[in-house]
C-alpha cells in the first residue's frame, strides 16, 4: 500500500492582491509592498485591463476594505483580497471558474501568509488547510476536516510531497486516537488508543516494507512497551461517535 499527496502548485505562491501597477494590471503576490498599496490604488489601473484591480472601500471611514480582480481575464471576478486600510487580513480565489470560491489565504498581523485553505472536492467547502512554512523538523503540515465541518480531525506531515505520518481524531473529542506511519510512500504502521482517553497509542498494527501485514500488537501495562498479540490479524476501528 503506497500513499503519495501530491501538493497544489497554488501553495507556493499567495493569490492575494496587494496593489495595482502604476503602468496597468496588478500586482500579485504577499511579498509586495505594503506601504506603496494605498497611493497605487488611488494611481488607478489601466482600465483596459480586465485584471485590474478593484478597490472597495469603508463607507463611513473610507478606508479600503477590498480588493477584487479577473486574473483569468474571462470577465468575471475571481479574487477578492480582505483589508483593513493596509493591512491584508484574507484572500479568496475561484481558480477554476466555477463561480465557486476553492482557495482561501490567512495572513498575521504583519500581512505575512500563514494559512492556505482548499476545497478537495473543488465544491466550495473548505476541508483543508496548508501551513506554507515547514515545521521545526522541515515537514509540510496539512490538516483536513474529513466530517467537512471546518473542525479539523486529521493533521498529515510530509516531506517534499511524500506523506510520512499523520494522526487522527476519529470520535470528535479533540483529542488525537489514531496514528499512521509511512516509510517511502508505504504504511508501517497504524497506531490506536482503543481507551479514547489517554490520547497515547495501546495497540497497533505493523506492516512490512511491501505494506504486507505483521503482526498486531498491545502495550498492557501503558508504559510504552508493546508486545505481539497472538490470533489477531486487525485492531478493531471504532466508528466516529462509538466507544
Amino acid at each position: 500500500m503506497t500513499h503519495r499527496v501530491v501538493l497544489s502548485p497554488l501553495i507556493a505562491r499567495a493569490i492575494t492582491i496587494l496593489s495595482c501597477k502604476r503602468g496597468g494590471g496588478a500586482l500579485y503576490g504577499f511579498r509586495a509592498s505594503i506601504a506603496a498599496l494605498s497611493l497605487a490604488v488611488l494611481a488607478g489601473c489601466d482600465r483596459s485591463d480586465t485584471r485590474r484591480a478593484v478597490p472597495s472601500y469603508d463607507t463611513f471611514t473610507s478606508r479600503l476594505i477590498q480588493l477584487s480582480a479577473d486574473q483569468d481575464g474571462d470577465g468575471r471576478l475571481d479574487q477578492w483580497t480582505y483589508l483593513d486600510g493596509t493591512r491584508v487580513f484574507r484572500g479568496e480565489a475561484d481558480s477554476d471558474g466555477d463561480g465557486r470560491i476553492d482557495r482561501w489565504e490567512y495572513f498575521d498581523s504583519a500581512s505575512v501568509l500563514v494559512k492556505v485553505g482548499a476545497s478537495s472536492r473543488g465544491d466550495g467547502v473548505e476541508d483543508m488547510w496548508t501551513d506554507p512554512a515547514p515545521t521545526a523538523d522541515g515537514e509540510v503540515h496539512i490538516a483536513r476536516s474529513l466530517q467537512r465541518d471546518r473542525r479539523a480531525d486529521r493533521h498529515e506531515y510530509l516531506r517534499g510531497d511524500v506523506l510520512t505520518r499523520a494522526e487522527e481524531d476519529t470520535n470528535a473529542d479533540g483529542r488525537a486516537d489514531k496514528w499512521d506511519r509511512y516509510e517511502g510512500e508505504v504504511l508501517r504502521e497504524v497506531a490506536f488508543d482503543t481507551t479514547f482517553s489517554s490520547a497515547r497509542p495501546n495497540r497497533r498494527v505493523r506492516y512490512d516494507a511491501g505494506g504486507r501485514f505483521l503482526a498486531v500488537e498491545a502495550d498492557p501495562e501503558g508504559d510504552g512497551t508493546f508486545v505481539r498479540v497472538e490470533g489477531e490479524t486487525s485492531v478493531p476501528i471504532t466508528k466516529r461517535g462509538e466507544q
